[in-house]
């Protein structure tokens, strides 16, 4: 019988060089420990997380009824077959080029069946369930880690109001926009991290430390947060006209408050997304402009799908010293990936030519959009070419959702 331990490390090392899919090199360093020290760790690429299967939460008699009216595909997503185990949950590589097959590698995460991913920030997802707990999951370890509960947020759906009457499935879809991570956890017992939410319909920040038991309100100067992003070493807020704000934390004694650094962009819309991403140690503002291709919304007209579509993007550079935005027109050799994750930078060129330089890579997460028109999110997604202005798909094929939609999963460690 062969020992695979014993081959040559020259001949290993042979083989390692030419595996060009990352799945492929994972299952080669899983052989033994000497295969796995002849090839060196590398970079793993961005995941993308897609909704849960619906078809399979369905009974039997119920899949075929798919085609029916748009309320009825509503109801038919939220049931739950208790005869049976929860779907897989599938995750695609992005990138190895256009002639290379995307494949979907399904595993088992009953932690994340039926719940809201309101983030993601490296190997850990944020999720909220129906009982309004929350909790950091990292899908492949299947560890969890909880956070406080949604009922300790300062502020509910409404200013003193009683958030009993709403039902389960508002208590998960209506009342958290973001969760993101001041760094990753290396371990479940890991307490060098902070995390900041923002939530309410007014969107507005909290924050909350490894064995708190309630969240922190951040008094901010404007509402209507729209993205939030950790940059050197501080935490800082972005709202729906522009408006940067840098937030002091303290050290969990005196209140949290915020600042602003920056006034409102010159023009802004209502069809505009805003995100905060570090690249090379500068702070991006970037903006998604969203087509409506519905025009005005009536309640009896019908939605023509699809209701809205990504159109471009426009990216900014913040000059601290003289407090003004400059115009980015290149990204250079980086990428940025955008969504309900936690917005990244990443250098394409670390990950053997599987993703374009100098482009955008977003998820759908225009909650107004799918949310506001009651349609199941996830179609508007692709890569945008900051050269000559296009948008290719990313994925080829369909993930949608009512509540949770593909999101971004992006290890920021490499595989050792």
């Amino acid at each position: 019988m062969a020992l695979w331990s014993e081959l040559p490390n020259d001949l290993l090392c042979l083989i390692g060089k030419k595996l060009d899919i990352v799945a492929d090199r994972c299952r080669f360093r899983s052989v033994c420990k000497s295969w796995r020290f002849s090839l060196c760790p590398f970079p793993q690429p961005p995941w993308l997380m897609l909704s849960e299967s619906q078809l399979e939460l369905l009974q039997p008699s119920e899949t075929n009824k798919r085609d029916e009216e748009k309320e009825d595909n509503k109801e038919e997503e939220e049931e739950y077959n208790y005869n049976s185990r929860p779907p897989l949950r599938g995750f695609v590589g992005i990138g190895g080029g256009e002639q290379q097959q995307q494949v979907i590698y399904e595993i088992e995460l009953p932690e994340a069946h039926q719940m809201r991913c309101v983030g993601s920030t490296g190997n850990w997802l944020i999720t909220v369930g129906k009982s309004s707990m929350i909790h950091l999951l990292n899908p492949i370890s299947r560890v969890q880690i909880d956070l406080p509960n949604q009922s300790t947020f300062e502020y509910g759906f409404e200013y003193g109001s009683d958030d009993e009457g709403l039902t389960p499935e508002w208590h998960r879809d209506g009342l958290l926009r973001k969760i993101i991570l001041s760094s990753t956890p290396s371990s479940s017992s890991c307490k060098d991290y902070i995390v900041m939410a923002i939530h309410h319909p007014k969107r507005k920040l909290a924050i909350a430390r490894p064995g708190d038991a309630s969240w922190t309100t951040v008094e901010t100067p404007v509402n209507l947060i729209e993205d939030i992003i950790f940059f050197k070493n501080q935490f800082y807020a972005v709202n729906c006209v522009g408006v940067v704000m840098v937030c002091d934390i303290g050290d969990g004694l005196d209140s949290p408050k915020a600042s602003t650094v920056i006034e409102k962009l010159p023009k802004t819309s209502y069809w505009e997304r805003k995100y905060l991403v570090e690249c090379l140690g500068e702070l991006l503002l970037v903006v998604k402009c969203v087509l409506n291709l519905n025009g005005d919304y009536e309640e009896e007209k019908e939605i023509k799908l699809p209701a809205y579509q990504t159109e471009k993007f426009d990216v900014y550079k913040l000059d601290f010293t003289n407090r003004k935005w400059e115009q980015v027109n290149s990204l250079g050799e980086y990428c940025l990936f955008l969504g309900f994750n936690t917005s990244v930078s990443v250098p394409a060129v670390n990950y053997s030519e599987s993703l374009k330089k100098n482009c955008i890579y977003f998820t759908d997460d225009f909650t107004i959009g799918y949310r506001g028109l009651d349609i199941p999110g996830g179609s508007d997604m692709g890569v945008f070419d900051m050269e000559d202005k296009s948008i290719q798909p990313h994925y080829k094929g369909e993930s949608t959702c009512y509540y949770s939609p593909p999101l971004w999963l992006i290890p920021t460690l490499p595989v050792k």
